[in-house]
């Protein structure tokens, strides 16, 4: 039987399985009936899926594309548009035509057939949808393949299976509880000793802290003051200028009276 996990990513950014199916077959009408139990038990539909590209796609770029495949260029110019967000339907829509008349793919009906489905799968007509890192989902496959191979095989009864399947959806819930208690119980090291780090200690799960901390510390090394001073009623603030050259700073002063703040340079 074909095991199909529904996996999707909880507040420490760690795979988490929302649901399985096990088919008999890998048929059209089997997958919307597992598709329409998933939406019965999960209540609504979800804003994204990713999925895994069905095997006969692989075969058709094999066979319409071997040449294209081993182009550097054409490889570069098609992940600049696909694999991004940051640009919006309209100008994916006109750099995928440029690049079709460019290497001669107007005529593919392959080609036609994923640009027909292209609100599907590229990016650029979901950027506003919160990913979670789904971007590049490679990795989160192998990984969720990795941990159930690690509890199952094709030689198991189905009684050992559920048996099995079971103990490894224990392993995950223990795995989040102790996530969740480092993020709700111990502190982070700091880098700094600034509000804003510590705000986001608070605020964030540990594994997500981790992240908006390099940024923060990015910040504070380019951007946030360098030395602060009170010196009598004014406050001394050494920054740094970015419209010096290297490490040029700028010295600013205010007035250290609330509700009346002046600066000079």
């Amino acid at each position: 039987m074909v095991f199909v996990p529904f996996t999707g990513i909880d507040n420490h950014c760690r795979n988490v399985t929302l649901s399985a199916g096990l088919l008999a077959s890998e048929s059209i009408e089997s997958y919307k009936w597992l598709l329409n139990s998933f939406l019965k038990s999960f209540g609504r539909q979800p804003n994204v899926v990713v999925t895994d590209q069905d095997p006969a796609m692989k075969q058709a770029i094999e066979e319409v594309g071997h040449e294209l495949c081993n182009n550097d260029e054409f490889k570069r110019r098609m992940c600049d548009i696909v694999w991004t967000d940051s640009i919006l339907p309209e100008e994916f829509e006109r750099q995928w035509k440029s690049v079709m008349i460019e290497f001669g793919l107007t005529e593919n009906k392959w080609i036609d057939d994923m640009f027909g489905m292209r609100s599907m799968w590229i990016p650029a007509f979901y950027r506003h949808e919160p990913m979670s890192g789904l971007m590049r989902t490679t990795s989160r496959s192998e990984s969720e393949n990795h941990f159930f191979c690690q509890v199952a095989n094709s030689q198991l009864t189905l009684v050992e299976f559920m048996n099995h399947f079971d103990g490894a959806m224990d392993v995950q819930r223990f795995n989040h509880r102790k996530n969740d208690h480092i993020s709700r119980y111990t502190e982070p090291a700091d880098w700094s000793q600034t509000t804003l780090e510590k705000d986001a200690a608070k605020i964030y799960t540990r594994s997500i802290f981790f992240d908006q901390q390099l940024e923060i510390h990015g910040t504070i090394s380019e951007c946030l003051p360098m030395d602060t001073k009170v010196e009598g009623p004014r406050i001394r603030i050494l920054l740094k200028d970015f419209k010096a050259h290297g490490d040029g700073l700028l010295e600013v002063w205010f007035k250290n009276l609330e509700n009346d703040v002046t600066a000079q340079s």
